[in-house]
């Protein structure tokens, strides 16, 4: 049975709204690992998902429902599997932005820009949730990527939302400027995140398809398909650019809906649901020498249960689903 629990320990501040004030401390502790204040458990396990609302999700289903959220300074989220000898934390940010620069898509993402992520909050706040290196960092840039390419910056609107903006006509995103993310801006985040994590190995997460095209536009299928033709070219051996590991999210969708398996979509239709994550954390934790069993395959049966709760979820508003995005509806 699984065992998830929040455990604080010698290097971390005691309660997650404190994260901010403990940065810098974190920080100091991580440079200078002293083996007299950090306790680390032999054989354990730490990886860190760097991306959006689709890594939380599947890191809070696997951690089922016990794992410690924070949206101050970073949005964050983590939990400690004490029978595997696993913590995995998460951390969100909003991708190479308009230009691959890795600047903030004004009026687009709340909270700092990828770079100042980076440079200011990623290595210490790992280190607070892990108490530790992470031994792998999974690494996403595609959805929010695609949003800044079709709905454009919106210009600084002074932190207005963007429905207050009024949001233009999502544009066609092109095939050159997937290119230019394929071969420049993406080479260059996983870049900068392996010298942020310089002894961790960087692993790159492909975007799932998504259900169907929601009546917002945020995103289409064939862009989508865009983005994993490019890093399907620019893999050899497993290894994108040759530098970095992949994990095929977008594979493992495939197959499932190859399938026809039910239930592979939160309400939204681009969140997948529980089990599609599962099998996501299941090929993370294998990355690092781990052999988890996968859950049972959803039936029938089971897609009318979950019809009847997205249902109810969809009267009550599922603030999970389009935690990232709200802005934008």
């Amino acid at each position: 049975m699984r065992t998830c629990v929040l455990r604080v320990g010698t290097n971390m501040c005691s309660m997650p709204r404190l994260l901010f004030a403990c940065v810098a401390g974190a920080s100091a502790l991580h440079v200078m690992d002293e083996p007299s204040t950090t306790t680390v458990v032999q054989d354990e396990r730490r990886v860190l998902l760097l991306g959006c609302s689709l890594d939380r999700n599947a890191l809070m289903e696997f951690c089922d429902g016990h794992g410690e959220q924070t949206d101050y300074p970073v949005e964050s989220a983590w939990c400690i599997n004490e029978d595997l000898h696993l913590k995995m934390g998460y951390i969100y940010h909003p991708g190479v932005g308009a230009n691959g620069d890795l600047h903030k898509p004004t009026a687009l993402a709340k909270g700092p820009s990828t770079g100042a992520i980076l440079k200011t909050y990623a290595n210490a706040t790992s280190f607070y949730m892990l108490n530790g290196n992470p031994h792998l960092v999974v690494v996403d840039s595609s959805l929010w990527d695609l949003l800044v390419w079709r709905l454009g910056t919106l210009g600084d609107r002074h932190g207005m939302s963007a429905s207050e903006a009024k949001v233009p006509p999502p544009k066609k995103v092109t095939q050159e400027r997937v290119q230019q993310w394929c071969s420049h801006d993406l080479p260059g985040l996983l870049q900068r995140v392996s010298e942020i994590f310089p002894t961790s190995r960087i692993a790159f997460r492909t975007a799932p398809t998504i259900d169907h095209t929601p009546t917002h536009e945020k995103f289409e299928k064939r862009d989508i398909a865009l983005l994993y033709k490019c890093i399907s070219s620019s893999t050899t051996n497993g290894m994108l650019f040759g530098k970095y590991e992949v994990i095929d999210y977008h594979a493992i969708m495939a197959k499932l809906i190859k399938r026809k398996v039910p239930n592979l979509y939160r309400i939204d239709g681009y969140h997948p649901s529980e089990y599609p994550s599962r099998l996501y954390v299941n090929e993370i934790l294998r990355r690092v020498g781990m052999n988890p069993q996968d859950p049972p395959e959803p039936t029938l049966e089971d897609e009318s249960t979950a019809r009847k709760a997205r249902f109810e979820k969809a009267g009550q508003g599922d603030a999970n689903d389009l935690e990232d995005l709200t802005d934008l509806m």
